[in-house]
């Protein structure tokens, strides 16, 4: 199914419902609609993976399923999940791009990698086809924060290899914006006299370089972050956009109250989790694109997709055709919002509140590290938003108390950092379960880059 968007010749009126969704005939398809479109789908997409995917050509084999005998969705519970692993195997057997390989390389016209921040790269094949659908994801997520032609909008992702770069660059000229592709790799001080040069209406990039650009502003181009006048900034890659005392400390730094989520992962593309106006959480954009489910994440079970329930989430592609994957274990865990939104986007929203890789278990309480960046974002603007975990030795099992290094807030009274300790390390006990021990560090101890912050270190790595 090929997405083409017709820019509309005047901007809706504010208000109006459809003003705020770049493809409203399918973002705001009910659920009876969008389950219709979901099984249709998946019976083309099964059939194709079955002719065309030699990996899964044996995983129906070994599973003793054919195509034909899907039915309904619950029919998708007889076939095995794909694996991060199953992956990496299926490439080092077939390099470059694995054995679940479906399309011929003269339909492929893009690759990216995934970050490899668990092993090994992942390389992804893309197809004309391919590149629309992501262009569609993400004009949807643009435009849902405010987005609109004319804008200036600078990519402040790594531009190499990165599913968040040049992918995010075509969905911005998809839109009809000007996309100024200035990237990571340009390094804050380029990347802000770039901004002050051609003027910047949108920022996109990860909490953490949103943050150092912020900081670094007034000392590379001797004025605040406010008065380079950005309307929106958005983005991802890790918690942040998400967290209020980080999003507040980020509008004031900036001067925008337009500050959003988006989530996703390389593989899963072109999945599009993201915050409406009303940053209740944040939403499928693409159910119509990408089925995603609910499991248990020890027992594989699914898990019905409800209100307040907690789950890792799955996806399915539903018609990708380079590298499309069912059944995908992500790692991430999710709680649902299915309350009804005022943006009225039928979709649940989603909250990912941490990876069953990165999960701590300390003295058998199972803790995220973004949990804890939540609480100690509660304590903005006494504190600047940093931190880092720092344990003994690789996890997940670790001795209590966690120890932490937090950072002070810029100009905070050395003589209150005592009771800013007790006061965290009593929310952290109390909301968390867990004993820890705080150590205040002074604002800007804690390493800024234009990457991710690592927010878990071994002891000796710290900043």
């Amino acid at each position: 199914m090929m997405y083409v968007k017709r820019l509309p010749e005047v901007r809706y009126e504010e208000g109006e419902i459809s003003s705020y969704f770049w493809n409203p005939e399918a973002e705001l398809m009910s659920p009876e609609e969008t389950l219709a479109l979901q099984e249709k789908k998946l019976r083309m997409q099964l059939q194709y993976l079955f002719d065309k995917s030699e990996l899964y050509q044996e995983k129906f084999k070994r599973a003793g399923f054919s195509p034909a005998d899907f039915g309904n969705l619950p029919d998708l519970d007889l076939l095995p999940f794909t694996t991060k692993q199953e992956l990496r195997k299926s490439q080092e057997e077939s390099l470059p791009f694995g054995r679940h390989l479906a399309a011929p390389l003269d339909k492929v016209i893009r690759v990216t990698t995934t970050a490899g921040t668990t092993g090994r790269p992942v390389v992804q094949a893309y197809t004309r086809n391919d590149v629309i659908r992501r262009n569609e994801s993400l004009s949807r997520v643009l435009w849902n924060f405010g987005v609109r032609p004319g804008d200036k909008v600078f990519n402040g992702f790594a531009l190499s290899m990165f599913n968040a770069g040049i992918p995010f660059c075509t969905a911005v000229e998809n839109l009809g914006a000007i996309d100024v592709p200035v990237g990571a790799e340009r390094r804050a001080d380029g990347f802000l006299r770039l901004a002050r040069d051609i003027g910047i209406d949108v920022l996109i990039a990860t909490p953490s370089f949103v943050r150092y650009l912020g900081e670094k502003c007034h000392e590379v181009l001797g004025f605040p972050a406010t008065d380079l006048n950005v309307r929106v900034i958005c983005g991802g890659g890790e918690p942040g956009f998400d967290l209020p005392g980080v999003r507040e400390e980020i509008m004031a730094t900036w001067g925008t109250e337009h500050v959003y989520d988006l989530a996703s992962m390389s593989d899963a593309h072109p999945n599009s989790f993201a915050n409406c106006r009303f940053r209740g959480g944040k939403h499928q954009v693409t159910p119509d694109l990408v089925l995603v489910q609910l499991v248990d994440p020890q027992t594989g079970r699914q898990i019905e997709v409800r209100d307040g329930v907690v789950g890792e989430y799955i996806f399915t592609h539903l018609d990708r055709e380079a590298c499309p994957l069912l059944r995908y274990r992500t790692g991430d865990i999710v709680r649902i919002n299915a309350k009804p939104c005022e943006c009225g986007r039928p979709t649940p929203r989603f909250d990912i509140i941490g990876r069953t890789d990165d999960m701590l278990i300390v003295r058998g309480m199972n803790v995220f590290p973004s949990a804890i960046q939540t609480v100690v974002g509660e304590f903005a603007p006494k504190v600047s938003g940093a931190l880092q975990i720092v344990l003994d030795k690789p996890g997940p099992s670790v001795e209590p108390p966690l120890n932490l290094k937090v950072e002070a807030a810029k100009d905070f009274p050395a003589s209150q950092e005592e009771q800013l300790k007790n006061e965290m390390e009593s929310a952290i006990h109390k909301k968390l379960n867990v004993r820890s021990s705080i150590q205040i560090v002074s604002y800007g101890s804690l390493q800024r880059t234009e990457k991710k912050s690592k927010l878990i270190v071994i002891k000796g790595e710290e900043a």
